[in-house]
């Protein structure tokens, strides 16, 4: 199963993401990973709380800020989308 971020970008592992929940208000950056069962994780890098984990799911809404390639997806360059 393909995952795709909240602008329907395909997240790839070593991808670098904003992750962020609406409930609890929490944002974190960095890169992904997939577990074991292919579930796609986050190694925190950056957060807005202290985190006990560097490991994390992802949040509801997901941005891919930087591909592993180093291309950045056209919604963050500021290109027309659509």
């Amino acid at each position: 199963m393909a995952y795709r971020d909240s602008f329907g970008v395909e997240v790839e592992e070593d991808d670098y993401v904003l992750s962020a929940s609406t409930s609890g208000g929490v944002a974190k950056l960095g890169r992904i990973y997939f577990a074991v069962s292919g579930r796609p994780m986050l190694r925190v890098e950056r957060s807005n709380h202290v985190l006990r984990n560097k490991s994390s799911e992802l949040g509801y809404m997901v941005v891919v800020l930087r591909k592993a390639d180093g291309s950045v997806p056209a919604h963050v360059a500021g290109e027309v989308v659509g």
